[in-house]
């Protein structure tokens, strides 16, 4: 047998015991990058709420109106042949959905700074105000909500970060 396929069978193996055995969330930042090589089933479940990112600017002492940070992409045909700009925007609604995933499973509010997928929400948000260059300030919040339907950002939100100071210069 041939070391390739021994992998192979082992790695199915290793996925079959996570099904029959249960898992357990990855909360170890570095075991938090093996996460990409193991398929996440959960969107087979049920078509429900979805977790969104909405972000506001502060200007002084003005608030902006949330603005909701990954709006759907209209579809175009040359879509199905090179599609960069989706595609990152669907691996950012990924990370929103973990860390949504990682909310459920913290066992208090303290620990939520700390999430490896906080961390990265929190830098994508901030690489996009920053490119507002008016604003001292911003705040995220992770809302839930259905496709199709009005938001009502208050109620349905998940998670409200602190306000947090935007930097001016190099990162």
């Amino acid at each position: 047998m041939s070391l390739t396929l021994a992998l192979l069978i082992g790695y199915f193996a290793f996925l079959l015991a996570g099904f029959v055995l249960g898992t357990r969330p990855l909360t170890h930042p570095w075991l938090f990058l093996l996460r990409g090589f193991f398929p996440k089933w959960q969107f087979f479940h049920s078509l429900g709420l979805t977790p969104r990112v909405y972000f506001r600017l502060q200007d002084n002492e003005d608030w902006s109106n949330w603005h909701k940070f990954m709006p759907r992409a209209k579809r175009q045909f040359s879509h199905l042949i090179f599609n960069p700009q989706v595609n990152l925007a669907l691996s950012e609604q990924n990370l929103v959905e973990l860390l949504a995933s990682d909310l459920a499973a913290c066992s208090s509010e303290t620990e939520v700074p700390q999430l490896v997928s906080y961390k990265m929400i929190d830098r994508l948000v901030r690489e996009k105000a920053q490119l507002v260059s008016p604003y001292s300030a911003y705040q995220f919040q992770i809302c839930l909500e259905r496709a199709g339907e009005p938001v009502n950002i208050e109620a349905q939100a998940l998670l409200i970060s602190p306000i947090l100071l935007l930097e001016t210069g190099a990162n």
